[in-house]
């Protein structure tokens, strides 16, 4: 009876988190130009969604790792379970960094960024250091982010879905194969910084395909439940 409470709610968690994670992911502003710091900072100050759209963010990703918590103790088979509760570790650990990119992404930076925008111009020089320097920190975290939690931990996830019998082998392809090309992103911001082709392109389309994978498996965990 507890575990099919778990996987209940974890089915609940996956379905609700997946499609408020879709819609702001849609929602989300972004910038023509990564590469241009200015054109940045100037496109956060002038968003009226940027904080709601982070807080958002932070609600559909708790609620994807209480999802991905349901699956893994779905998961019994001797061969897959090690695999998922390592996968849920790394789904913990992912919540806790996404907590901190989103306090200084979702907040910090939108006041820092309004902060620019209106001061006098004497002193736009030392706030735009200070905001594009932010905007570099966060780059870095979100990087760590992704190649730890669309990277490493959905990875685990699809080699105990591979390893084990309690869903479709596809799942676990699609898993696997998408985490790996999460991970080259996330890899890819922390050597080279800021890219709007990874950030506006690659990164919402893998992104996309993995929420679609979280969609799916809660759905199947609902029946496994029921």
């Amino acid at each position: 009876m507890r575990e099919q409470s778990i996987s209940r709610i974890g089915a609940v968690s996956a379905i609700v988190g997946s499609v408020l994670a879709l819609i702001v992911n849609l929602l989300h502003p972004r910038s023509a130009s990564l590469e241009k710091p200015e054109a940045f900072l100037r496109m956060i100050a002038e968003s009226t969604i940027w904080i709601g759209d982070h807080v958002g963010i932070v609600f559909a990703v708790l609620l994807v790792t209480g999802g991905l918590v349901g699956i893994a103790h779905s998961i019994t088979d001797e061969r897959g379970a090690g695999w998922a509760h390592l996968g849920e570790v790394g789904a913990l650990v992912s919540a806790g960094v996404l907590c901190v990119l989103m306090a200084t992404d979702g907040i910090t930076i939108k006041a820092l960024a309004t902060a620019w925008a209106n001061a006098p111009e004497a002193e736009k020089a030392g706030m735009f250091r200070v905001g594009h320097a932010l905007a570099l920190i966060n780059s870095a975290i979100f990087s760590v982010w992704t190649t730890v939690f669309f990277g490493v931990t959905i990875f685990l996830y699809g080699l105990a879905i591979l390893r084990s019998a309690a869903y479709p082998k596809w799942l676990g392809w699609v898993a696997v194969l998408a985490s790996i090309g999460s991970a080259l992103i996330g890899l890819n911001l922390a050597y080279r910084g800021p890219s709007t082709l990874v950030a506006n392109v690659l990164f919402p389309i893998f992104s996309i395909i993995i929420t679609l994978w979280v969609l799916v498996m809660g759905i199947l965990l609902w029946r496994k439940a029921g």
